[in-house]
């Protein structure tokens, strides 16, 4: 897929929040060959009244009085056919989405301004998570991990709650799916895991940096877009709703939806990034032939892709203590509140050229 690198973006107005630095399949999703240079001009509303403020990690207003200085949990949530539909990501700020082994994904769920009753199902750690979660000085829970990415997370590196250890305690084991799909936590649970043990609560996530709703948008929206993770069963659709300006995600052509309220997983801002990707040998880091694991460059920066309200921008990712954020032309692109997906894609074979198909409107 080849698009013009200067695709021009002319914000006319950038308003920054006070507070924040601040089951139908999706069809003839296509790859566009070209994308003309045209001028999209964005002018922002007038930043609303926030008495309360805003969440660090959304930039959405908070809406009556109360203590938002807590600390954050960086939850991983499996992605295996056998997982889905999963419970809680329609409620995370920010997730990432990386490969974890062969076709399959895993994410990472950061919570907190919203506290799910139910979150799961929980899986495995893996270092380049663990990484990540230490960008947003989250309290980590996984379910065991593979002996590189179990061995960063249990050292003092990060405050670490192994789900394995309070099976039954603060995590219950569902019995409508069969291990080891099937641990689960809710929010007060990871709380009372963090009181439990010690670590330290009263710590504000880092600040995202936000800008207000867009008002008026004029250039072509992308409609609809898929992220190619090697198999159809697990690669990414995204569809532009017009009504709430996020982008509703599918997975194998099915919806994203919450397995107990029905919610759809719908971001705000998606972040689709392309880095280096190596699986690593048998023998390594002490797997079998089959299981494909990866060594992932979540360091070095490069090339991405930053949507918002049906806006395709041509960006650079950087990594800045451990968040991955955009920048054009040497400067920070702010995300819009709500929810924000990241997606990291292999940047061998073409990157995100041949990883990310776009269905753009004419």
């Amino acid at each position: 897929m080849q698009i013009k690198k200067n695709v021009l973006v002319s914000l006319f107005t950038f308003i920054i929040l006070p507070f924040v630095a601040c089951s139908s399949d999706v069809e003839d999703v296509s790859i566009i060959n070209d994308l003309e240079e045209r001028t999209i001009s964005l002018e922002l509303k007038e930043t609303p009244d926030a008495p309360f403020g805003y969440y660090p990690l959304t930039g959405m207003e908070i809406k009556e009085e109360m203590e938002v200085d807590y600390r954050a949990f960086g939850v991983m949530i499996e992605n295996s056919m056998a997982a889905r539909p999963q419970s809680g990501l329609y409620q995370a700020d920010v997730v990432y989405e990386i490969l974890s082994e062969g076709t399959i994904t895993r994410f990472l769920a950061i919570f907190h301004s919203q506290k799910p009753e139910r979150i799961g199902p929980l899986r495995s750690a893996r270092s380049y998570y663990v990484h990540l979660n230490k960008g947003m000085d989250s309290i980590y829970v996984n379910a065991g991990g593979s002996p590189g990415g179990l061995s960063l997370a249990e050292s003092s590196y990060v405050d670490n709650i192994n789900a394995l250890i309070y099976d039954g305690r603060f995590f219950s084991r569902s019995t409508d799916r069969v291990a080891p799909h099937n641990m689960y936590t809710t929010y007060d649970d990871l709380v009372a895991a963090a009181e439990s043990i010690g670590y330290e609560m009263d710590r504000l996530p880092p600040k995202l940096h936000f800008v207000n709703k867009l008002a008026e948008v004029e250039g072509e929206l992308v409609k609809e877009l898929e992220v190619n993770y090697g198999s159809p069963s697990n690669n990414v659709q995204y569809k532009y709703d017009e009504g709430s300006k996020r982008y509703l995600r599918y997975i194998g052509g099915q919806p994203s939806n919450d397995l107990e309220t029905g919610e759809p997983v719908a971001p705000k801002n998606i972040f689709i990034v392309e880095a280096s990707h190596r699986v690593i040998p048998k023998g390594e880091d002490h797997i079998d032939a089959g299981s494909q694991r990866r060594e992932i460059d979540i360091d070095s920066g490069g090339n991405a892709y930053l949507i918002q309200e049906g806006i395709l921008q041509e960006v650079e990712w950087v990594n800045e203590n451990g968040i991955l954020l955009p920048y054009k032309n040497g400067e920070l692109l702010p995300f819009l509140p709500g929810q924000t997906w990241v997606n990291i894609v292999p940047s061998g074979s073409g990157g995100l050229q041949s990883n990310v198909n776009l269905l753009l409107e004419e």
